[in-house]
């Protein structure tokens, strides 16, 4: 699978998990979350997804960056049959906390926005642990904090912008699965024991 040269980063740690995404039953791609980086105060996390169905070639990524517990960047980007279909940048700014800037395809007519609350836990986050006693993840795609709420023992709902809702499954801590929606396609991204990889 190509990898996003653009969140290309030298990892220094010890795994990798990897996720099949499927639609309808099939595999059309995978999704590798990467290691968490993390040296003296500082956290990386970090996802690629590559997946193809009918006409219909895609690539996601996300990275998000913080310092002592809090974001300090983050970038979201979504290519549709190599062309940049989306992309999200949230800095921190000395005018508020956070500014954000949306390009792309599908970002024409979006203004830079300013963000003024504090961000601990992202939706890239939930593939790294479990969100207990956690009410809300910030998008990077959307640009805006999402209400997360506890379904049931290991299962959580994060409610997003576009109405929609994203499930995520726990056994131990870790990940196990996530039934979302990408481009009107109902996925499922289910963990691969066999995939994951030490690197």
């Amino acid at each position: 699978m190509v990898s996003f040269a653009s969140f290309a980063s030298s990892t220094v740690s010890a795994q990798n998990n990897t996720y099949d995404v499927i639609v309808a039953g099939r595999t059309i791609g995978s999704l590798k979350v990467f290691d968490n980086e993390a040296k003296n105060d500082t956290e990386t996390h970090r996802i690629e997804s590559d997946f193809k169905v009918l006409f219909y070639k895609g690539k996601y990524a996300t990275k998000t960056d913080f310092v002592q517990g809090k974001l300090v960047s983050a970038v979201s980007a979504h290519h549709v049959n190599g062309d940049l279909k989306e992309k999200t940048q949230t800095k921190t700014s000395a005018k508020s906390l956070y500014e954000i800037w949306f390009s792309g395809e599908d970002a024409e007519d979006k203004p830079k926005k300013a963000f003024n609350t504090p961000i601990n836990n992202t939706v890239t986050s939930l593939y790294y642990k479990e969100p207990i006693n956690i009410t809300q993840v910030y998008s990077e795609r959307y640009g805006q904090m999402c209400k997360i709420k506890k379904l049931s023992e290991g299962n959580y709902g994060v409610d997003l912008p576009d109405g929609k809702q994203g499930i995520y499954t726990y056994k131990n801590g870790q990940c196990q699965e996530v039934k979302t929606d990408l481009a009107g396609f109902k996925l499922r991204i289910v963990l691969n024991e066999g995939k994951n990889t030490l690197k």
